[in-house]
């Protein structure tokens, strides 16, 4: 009987034996200082992805989650770069590049310092001995003076590009794109471009490269010299600690491009599937009948309340005559004067779930990428009105594409709104 025992115990320690399986997590610095909500979504669908698998974080971010899980530490600094993030909130005129540049040096200054010399920051880069992590997840969004926690540690940096490549993302790992065939995406070219455009494309790249690395990149490492020491090594030897590149664009909507094998396209990362909506808000959509719904934002970062009055009216003169709903993300107070009975305004909505009910029939954009991606993934057009970055070079690929058309943010007239309305809806995709 003894024996018998004794098999059977045996045979059942070996099955467990055979169904045990190694795991290990592991240990995650993250540094997002400088994102705006809908770029959060990209960084957080992965930290969050990460963190449900068990593995540790310390996230650096101005985008704190309401609700971390336990094994999530937080270090909001949304204080030390809110007055950035407000900076481009007006709608009252489109942003130049030259006033980009302006605007980039003192913003990345500012940034950099109060960042890295905030209490819990300063933790990370003195505490003696150095809390041990085995990766570090890092901001490509003019995040470069954050690359000094990698010499810290001694571990690889994964760079996340939100916007899609930045001045640093390619030589980062050595990827070459030649600006006679690929447009710089602020420049408003897609790569369809005639040779003229290619000759602007490639002097005002050259001329933006040699400005970020000859100017500002210099004045990032100044202020790393005071915050690592003097002996912090130079950032493009601090890039030999990018392991990969995850990139928010897919070559569908944003073009081939060269790429080497660690430079990963991950575009529409943040897109989940479709979540069922507020009561009120449904009620608003299924009602809306065969006319349907047109959704109208501007972004998690401008603000459609900061339009000139003018501009607003004449939005709402066009709602006016509309047999369609219109729903639009509004910050400011409500009612409008003159606000039309099928105008519905709200200061939030989950614009990924409202873009994937089927009245929704259009989408006035601002032409984010996200944006972008999230409604040519629910099959919703386009109208996009640009301000500033990437948002014109979206817009002309929505063009090429026939996906939608661009209006002129300057330009913004009742007539010219129903017109880009009324060919929209009168020309499905």
């Amino acid at each position: 009987m003894k024996t018998r025992w004794s098999l059977w115990a045996a045979a059942i320690a070996a099955v467990l034996m055979l169904q045990l399986e190694s795991s290990e997590s592991a240990n995650i610095l993250a540094v997002f200082p400088f994102c705006s909500r809908s770029h959060n979504n990209i960084y957080s669908t992965i930290t969050k992805a990460l963190a449900s698998r068990g593995h540790t974080f310390n996230v650096i971010t101005s985008q704190p989650l309401a609700s971390p899980p336990p094994n999530y530490k937080q270090i909001d600094v949304y204080s030390l770069v809110e007055k950035h993030l407000n900076v481009i909130t007006s709608t009252d005129e489109k942003m130049g590049i030259l006033s980009m540049f302006s605007k980039l040096k003192d913003m990345t200054d500012d940034i950099c310092r109060s960042v890295l010399n905030h209490p819990e920051v300063q933790k990370l880069i003195h505490q003696n001995p150095p809390e041990k992590y085995d990766l570090i997840l890092m901001t490509n969004f003019f995040g470069e003076c954050f690359y000094g926690f990698a010499h810290i540690y001694k571990v690889p940096m994964i760079l996340i590009s939100p916007g899609g490549p930045m001045p640093s993302t390619y030589g980062a790992t050595g990827n070459i794109v030649l600006p006679s065939a690929v447009s710089n995406t602020v420049f408003g070219f897609d790569d369809r471009m005639t040779f003229p455009q290619r000759i602007i494309n490639t002097l005002t790249s050259v001329g933006f490269f040699t400005y970020y690395y000859h100017y500002v990149m210099p004045n990032m490492y100044s202020v790393m010299k005071e915050v690592f020491g003097e002996n912090i090594p130079k950032i493009s030897e601090l890039e030999n600690y990018v392991s990969l590149v995850l990139l928010n664009h897919h070559f569908s909507l944003n073009g081939a491009h060269p790429l080497v094998p660690n430079l990963i396209e991950v575009g529409g990362l943040q897109v989940k599937p479709p979540q069922e909506l507020p009561k009120e808000l449904k009620q608003f959509l299924d009602g809306a009948g065969k006319d349907g719904v047109i959704y109208f934002s501007l972004g998690s970062v401008l603000k459609s309340a900061n339009l000139p009055t003018e501009t607003r009216d004449e939005f709402i003169a066009a709602f006016s005559e509309l047999k369609q709903r219109v729903l639009w993300k509004w910050e400011g107070e409500s009612p409008l004067p003159g606000q039309p009975k099928n105008l519905r305004l709200e200061k939030w909505l989950p614009q990924q779930d409202l873009l994937a009910h089927p009245n929704v029939k259009l989408f006035i954009t601002h032409g984010g990428l996200l944006s972008f991606q999230e409604a040519t993934n629910r099959g919703v057009p386009l109208i996009g009105i640009p301000y500033f970055a990437d948002q014109s070079t979206n817009m002309q690929k929505v063009a090429n594409l026939k996906l939608g058309i661009k209006l002129d943010a300057a330009n913004l007239t009742k007539e010219n709104i129903l017109n880009a309305i009324n060919e929209v809806l009168g020309n499905p995709v």
